[in-house]
């Protein structure tokens, strides 16, 4: 007898659902070998290329990945990128804060703490990797998964989405996910990442890379 997840519950049968709900099932498998057979398969199995997406990090975005002609994925820069803006805020209120401090010293004291803080917190922000997150905010994914996901990612691992409205799929799509040692997760309704912030959105093509142009809702 099948097991199901859905948003963290695990159910013995898949419930009745309408004609029209999607399920989606989330696959968090290592980069690579294990990576390109498990999307060879899922493909393989009938998933349309509109309906699988990979999340990935590389640092060079552009370079294409060796994925079945017309598979949408998302690469989010393994890079600094962005960051000069925040660095130069940053050192802009310290240099602020010293010049209050010398200029004004009525008000320097305070004023030198304010801006110092603003300073240190943009610093700060500065090292934070953002990960995955963004994206699974923007598909509003359950929160407990959500930070799992974000976490794995973090630590090498790719975030592959199917979707599909076939409940007689969603056995095979996860056992084509679990013969490459990834863990999955089923999600009873469609989650189609989009590219957040610097993040791109790809399409393999035969030889052929196209960047997709997308634009925010």
């Amino acid at each position: 007898m099948g097991r199901y997840e859905f948003a963290g519950k695990i159910l013995s049968e898949p419930p009745v659902a309408p004609e029209d709900t999607y399920y989606t099932v989330v696959g968090v498998i290592n980069d690579g070998a294990e990576l390109n057979q498990a999307v060879g398969e899922l493909r393989g199995l009938g998933v349309d290329a509109r309906d699988l997406t990979v999340v990935i990090k590389r640092r060079v975005p552009e370079e294409p990945e060796p994925f079945p002609p017309g598979t949408r994925y998302i690469v989010i820069p393994d890079d600094s990128r962005g960051l000069e803006i925040t660095i130069a805020f940053a050192v802009v209120f310290a240099v602020s804060a010293l010049l209050f401090a010398f200029t004004t010293p009525s008000i320097g004291a305070a004023l030198f703490v304010f801006f110092m803080g603003l300073a240190a917190l943009l610093a700060a922000s500065s090292f934070i990797k953002v990960g995955v997150d963004p994206i699974l905010i923007d598909l509003e994914a359950p929160s407990a998964d959500s930070a799992v996901w974000n976490e794995e990612f973090e630590s090498g691992k790719v975030l592959v989405f199917a979707a599909t409205q076939d409940r007689s799929q969603l056995q095979p799509m996860w056992e084509a996910l679990r013969r490459q040692g990834s863990e999955f997760y089923v999600i009873e309704r469609r989650l189609e990442p989009r590219p957040v912030g610097p993040a791109i959105l790809h399409q393999a093509g035969a030889g052929i890379e196209e960047d997709l142009a997308v634009v925010p809702e």
